[in-house]
């Protein structure tokens, strides 16, 4: 543990160390604990105001239930439970509510203490801080069984270490799934593993606000404000624990600072499922890799691109963006600036495969033909279907034709579309490719003036690359790089 000031005591107005107290709202004489302490009016239902909102009404409460606060571990919850804590009202207090554990509290209170050490808990905060402003702690209704010392630490935790850091919580599954149980508590050994895994994080712990006593929660001494200066001021935190010593009850906790966007944590992404990779059938490269095949030279051109003639000349659907965009010369800018059709009206309520190609059994699909701006005379030699930025639309898998026909109607029945690359599975976000050497191009030396691009059962496409020999345009357009 790391500490980051020194105690003082609680009705101190000065600036000792890191941390200034301030008893109420301002500066406080110095006869003002005897005040407090002799003043045994009871504590309203309704707090006063709090002082760090008057001075700024932007403040975030980290500890806030509503803002997304939780309670992850606590040793004992016996009396009142630690999510108490966080709540975003008032703490209330009926004399005539009583349980099977006793009096009703509102507010966080744990049995009279027979083992060894002390109460502890540990609360996810609503947001990583980027700077705070103070502490307010309200002892409300808690008179002959407040916490008599408290302090605070804080760790600033990766959302990985957080996660190896619960999973080792005794009990933080059941608390994160159905909150904070009252009338339980941990055994020794529990508090014990629970104190290894929070000490085990490689993070430094914090202590913002060293061992400081609290007096009962009588309306004149209930509500303690520390506010913070120096380094405390600009920790960053995710997770705050909170140590009685060594036991007792507090009503509610309010952490007040700031948050910026830029300063959150982010859970590292799991790897997308890959359904196909580089095999007998095509390359596939994603487009996280530092080389991608459409930036590398080719010895072909690329007839199917505008810049050469290319035309989208039909399509069954383009419901998100239009055919033509397939053949632009550069990487798709994003989703929008690709193919991409309507999920298909007709598809059924569960997929199912065929066993004997692994591919969804299903005929549904959409398809786009594409006009190459010159005849590949000498056939295809690379195909290059790629899907980047579809990464939730991409189509299960895409299957490629040809033709050629000079002036007829391409949707005619007496058009023959002859295979290119069989019905393939796609991969999202990727470049697959297929090459003639590689026999992955079905008829490769069959005369091709269109393309039919065939997408089951829906989705998206960012670019369709089909290339071919053509002494023409390797002649004519020798300067042309996509």
């Amino acid at each position: 543990m790391t500490s980051t000031s020194s105690p003082q005591t609680i009705h101190q107005s000065a600036s000792v160390g890191s941390i200034t107290s301030v008893f109420d709202i301002g500066t406080v004489g110095g006869n003002a604990e005897a005040q407090s302490t002799s003043d045994t009016r009871p504590a309203k239902n309704v707090a006063p105001p709090s002082p760090f909102l008057a001075e700024d009404n932007t403040l975030t409460n980290f500890c806030s239930e509503i803002q997304g606060a939780r309670v992850l571990f606590a040793t004992d919850d016996w009396f009142a439970a630690a999510s108490n804590l966080c709540r975003d009202d008032d703490p209330n207090f009926d004399p005539l509510a009583f349980c099977e554990q006793g009096k009703v509290m509102d507010g966080w209170e744990t049995r009279r203490r027979r083992e060894v050490g002390h109460d502890w808990c540990l609360i996810k905060l609503a947001k990583r801080t980027s700077r705070i402003v103070g502490v307010e702690i309200d002892t409300a209704h808690f008179t002959g069984n407040n916490v008599p010392r408290i302090s605070l630490e804080l760790v600033d935790l990766s959302c990985e270490e957080e996660t190896r850091m619960v999973k080792g919580l005794p009990g933080s599954l059941e608390r994160l799934l159905h909150g904070c149980v009252q009338g339980t508590g941990c055994n020794p050994e529990e508090v014990e593993q629970a104190e290894q895994v929070c000490r085990g994080v490689s993070a430094p712990w914090k202590e913002i606000l060293p061992c400081t006593p609290l007096q009962p929660g009588y309306e004149a001494s209930r509500l303690k404000f520390f506010h913070f200066d120096g380094d405390i001021k600009n920790l960053h935190g995710t997770h705050l624990r909170i140590n009685y010593f060594p036991d007792g009850g507090v009503a509610r906790l309010r952490l007040w600072g700031h948050w910026e966007e830029q300063d959150q944590v982010s859970p590292i992404r799991r790897p997308p499922y890959v359904p196909i990779k580089t095999g007998y059938r095509c390359t596939v490269i994603p487009h996280s890799n530092d080389v991608i095949p459409s930036r590398q030279a080719y010895e072909f051109p690329e007839l199917s691109a505008e810049a050469l003639g290319g035309l989208a000349v039909a399509c069954s659907n383009k419901h998100y963006g239009t055919p033509q965009n397939l053949l632009e010369a550069t990487l798709g800018k994003d989703m929008g600036d690709g193919w991409e059709t309507a999920r298909h009206p007709e598809r059924p309520a569960s997929w199912k495969r065929d066993n004997a190609t692994g591919l969804v059994d299903s005929d549904l699909m959409d398809w786009c033909i594409i006009q190459l701006g010159n005849v590949a005379t000498d056939g295809v030699a690379r195909i290059l279907l790629d899907t980047k930025h579809f990464r939730g639309n991409y189509p299960e898998s895409v299957q490629v034709e040809g033709t050629f026909a000079a002036g007829e109607n391409l949707q005619d029945e007496q058009v023959e579309w002859f295979p290119l690359v069989s019905r393939c599975r796609m991969a999202a976000d990727s470049e697959h490719v297929f090459d003639r050497q590689s026999d992955q191009i079905e008829n490769c030396t069959r005369k091709v003036s269109h393309v039919r691009v065939s997408i089951y059962p829906d989705g998206g496409l960012s670019r369709v690359r089909v290339f071919a020999p053509f002494d023409a345009a390797q002649e004519d357009e020798a300067d042309y790089t996509p």
